[in-house]
């Protein structure tokens, strides 16, 4: 038993370590979108649903040896692709730049490819190890015994999933994590192939089994998929509308995983007197922060968000184990739930942009786990008191849940929804605001007095306004980051702005009737639409005098635009040595000033910060302009910060690190 514990805990902390270090490998190609996250899981979730698919499979048709030989030649295969891999890319999971997406079109589809091909097979087979080998100790053990497997799988799924961010990247590069997973798995291979060579696989007959009810089947797939779905929903929500930090892609799947731990352990740790009405207060805590504009804390917000999907997960899972079959049906059991976990993904990752122009899933799946959880406490307790109160204060929540997708008071003129994210254009009395989540990403007065004045970030109070401002001569301007198309409020006749932009739902915007500072300019600003860094890659030097960098107040950091290998490509795209790149390093959660000052530094580059306060007209920014030759500009001291007091690491393509940068005072 000791050896199929050993080798289930191994291949399940294998599983959920990739996770993060694929995600942070492909992150960057993708514009750093917090939806690459979700994508991500979604392509998890189905292949944990295939490889689930696959030990079922094996059990219910294959006899004797056959399941052993099947089984080893899948190992054996996913141990050849991943050292074919190692050899064709030069390291294991980590593909050569020719995968890399050079347009915007179908970006899902183009990431759910890439991770097949780095990490497909090796995670299916590791996928289907945890229900198969628990499949055959069930038949030496009883079922409740085996089930402990699969909670002990989880605490090795916790840890592998906690290990990445505090152990691991803070320390490793990436292609050393990739080759240290790849020699992890390959030893568990070697431990997989052992155990079972040695399994105690028993033929089964099926005609002399039980036959599973469609119904309780049902009941598996919907208490399965609805935790599935809140998972991703409440990722959305945290990284697009509470707290926009990275490290929350990976909190609310440690409380997933967890509750599994907790579950399926044992029945001793879910109670329905407890557990149901705790779950009830906070989904009204959940439902009433969604009904606000904005998050009135963030600490307030991820509490309350963590909370809810804490219990709505346990009371989920807790009424799955309830449900759970005999060992001869423990791989459909198994199968099941990996079909309600893959079931929510798909709603949420990939049908909810399609039919949903807002992030309305936490209400949908909130709202639905109140009526599941009322139809099966209905059955179970019969015409009880405890059963008709369970009933009646869930469908209760559940209308509050409809409730909270009413519009919260705010005029919105136009939604559109991406793989990027929601992006809304608000009305307020005397401006038209463009929302990305709770990132304001441009503001244009409606008077036509003030209608060209540059505001939020881009004032002439701002570091790049006062370097505008402070020039006579015609400027060559290039922007990485479009936003409204505030920048070109100072275009002059003789001007050319041209701008990278990898949303093509902020271009439309931009050039909509909503805003005006584009085609208000003297002459239309280029745009190049496309990841700002591939497309430069593919350009020759464009003789930049100022090359604007605003890609980092957003719902995450595109660490790939922040690296030492981005600054030397922006460098080659500047015309002389007094040419400046201008860096907006304005961000609620991340302090990005170590960074660029490590790299001013590193490329012996002079360097001026301009922090400017917000009033009336413009939002707070931070500014850093640099360059090889001093930049000579007069800024009151106020404004002004020194860049060689801040000390931070320096960020390649190989080792990016957010963790000692965050501002955890939320």
């Amino acid at each position: 038993m000791s050896r199929f514990a050993v080798t289930v805990v191994l291949s399940a902390f294998l599983l959920f370590l990739v996770q993060p270090l694929m995600g942070k490998v492909v992150l960057p190609w993708f514009g750093g979108a917090s939806a690459v996250w979700t994508t991500c899981l979604l392509f998890f979730q189905l292949m944990l649903l295939g490889g689930y698919a696959w030990s079922h499979l094996v059990v219910r048709r294959l006899r004797g040896e056959w399941q052993r030989r099947a089984h080893l030649i899948l190992l054996g295969f996913a141990a050849f692709t991943l050292v074919l891999g190692g050899v064709v890319w030069g390291t294991p999971l980590i593909p050569t730049v020719s995968l890399r997406p050079t347009t915007t079109d179908a970006p899902m589809g183009r990431l759910l490819l890439v991770l097949f091909l780095c990490v497909g097979v090796p995670y299916f087979a590791l996928a289907s190890t945890g229900p198969l080998l628990q499949a055959w100790v069930a038949q030496k053990v009883d079922t409740a015994k085996a089930m402990r497997l699969y909670a002990v799988s989880n605490i090795g799924s916790l840890v592998g999933l906690l290990a990445f961010p505090v152990l691991l990247e803070p320390f490793w590069p990436l292609r050393t994590l990739a080759w240290g997973w790849s020699l992890g798995f390959l030893l568990f291979v070697i431990s997989c192939a052992s155990v079972a060579w040695n399994a105690p696989v028993i033929a089964r007959e099926p005609d002399a089994e039980s036959k599973l009810p469609a119904s309780r089947v049902a009941s598996w797939v919907a208490l399965a998929a609805l935790p599935s779905a809140l998972l991703m929903a409440v990722t959305n929500h945290l990284t697009q509308d509470v707290a926009p930090i990275p490290f929350l892609w990976v909190l609310p799947l440690v409380i997933y995983l967890a509750s599994f731990v907790v579950t399926f352990d044992s029945e001793r740790w879910y109670r329905r007197g407890w557990a149901i009405p705790a779950l009830w207060l906070f989904s009204l805590g959940c439902a009433g922060m969604l009904m606000m504009p904005i998050e009135s804390s963030a600490l307030k917000g991820l509490v309350v968000h963590c909370g809810f999907l804490a219990l709505a997960c346990l009371v989920g899972h807790g009424e799955l184990v309830k449900l759970r079959p005999r060992g001869e049906h423990l791989t459909a059991f198994y199968l099941a739930v990996s079909v309600g976990g893959a079931v929510g993904g798909l709603l949420v990752g990939l049908v909810a942009p399609m039919v949903l122009r807002e992030y309305f899933e936490l209400q949908i799946f909130g709202g639905l786990l109140m009526v599941a959880i009322a139809v099966v406490v209905a059955r179970s307790e019969g015409p009880s008191k405890f059963g008709k109160l369970v009933v009646a204060l869930s469908v209760v929540v559940a209308i509050v849940f409809g409730w909270a997708m009413t519009s919260p008071g705010v005029t919105v003129l136009e939604t559109q929804r991406d793989f990027y994210g929601v992006l809304r254009v608000e009305k307020d009395p005397d401006a038209r605001v463009l929302m990305h989540g709770r990132i304001m990403h441009g503001l244009q007065f409606s008077d036509e007095p003030r209608r060209r004045q540059a505001t939020t970030y881009y004032s002439k109070q701002s570091g790049v306004g006062r370097w505008l401002d402070s020039k006579t001569t015609p400027l060559h301007v290039g922007g990485i980051g479009l936003g409204v198309g505030t920048l070109a409020a100072y275009a002059r006749p003789d001007d050319t702005y041209r701008f990278y932009e990898i949303n093509p739902t902020v271009v439309d915007i931009a050039r909509g009737p909503h805003f005006s500072f584009m085609r208000d300019a003297p002459k239309m600003p280029e745009v190049v639409l496309g990841d700002a860094r591939t497309m430069l890659e593919q350009e020759k030097p464009n003789a930049f005098d100022l090359l604007v960098v605003d890609a980092f107040s957003g719902d995450s950091i595109p660490t790939h635009l922040l690296s030492r290998e981005a600054m030397q490509l922006y460098l080659s795209h500047l015309r002389g040595p007094e040419s400046v790149i201008a860096m907006h390093v304005s961000n609620r959660y991340i302090l990005l000033l170590p960074v660029v000052a490590r790299f001013a530094r590193e490329f012996g580059l002079k360097s001026l910060v301009v922090d400017s306060d917000a009033n009336a007209e413009r939002s707070r920014s931070q500014w850093v302009l640099l360059s090889r030759e001093p930049i000579n500009l007069e800024i009151p001291a106020e404004d002004a910060l020194d860049l060689a007091k801040y000390s931070g690491p320096l960020w390649t393509d190989e080792f990016t690190s957010l963790w000692g940068l965050v501002k955890w005072g939320l």
